[in-house]
């Protein structure tokens, strides 16, 4: 099972993950991913509440870093998903004050 939470801020549009992106889940989040209140923004994933990510969850993945999306990660697993994804060691700048340095945000 897996939420969904969008989260609009002007020309940024936020997925906020939680559960296991995989099987049905997968083309749900693609769906929100190009819906219509997405369509056209700034995407950021945030995907510190995902607990796995099945191979077409990791394709979506892989086709919405190749579009511009920026990640969010927390926790080994998905931190070195996220990095084989996007070819790219973590950045730690720009941490909020609710994140800590285990949370590693990845840009393109």
């Amino acid at each position: 099972m897996l939420r969904i939470t969008v989260h609009q801020n002007g020309g940024q549009c936020r997925l906020e993950l939680a559960g296991k992106l995989g099987g049905p889940w997968v083309a749900e989040t693609e769906n929100v991913w190009l819906s219509v209140p997405c369509s056209g923004k700034e995407i950021e994933v945030d995907m510190r509440e995902v607990t796995g990510v099945d191979n077409a969850g990791r394709e979506l993945l892989a086709a919405m870093h190749r579009a511009g999306a920026c990640f969010t990660a927390k926790g080994v697993a998905m931190t070195a998903l996220i990095e084989e994804i996007t070819g790219r060691q973590r950045w730690d700048q720009g941490l909020s004050k609710n994140q800590d340095s285990r949370t590693r945000r990845y840009t393109k």
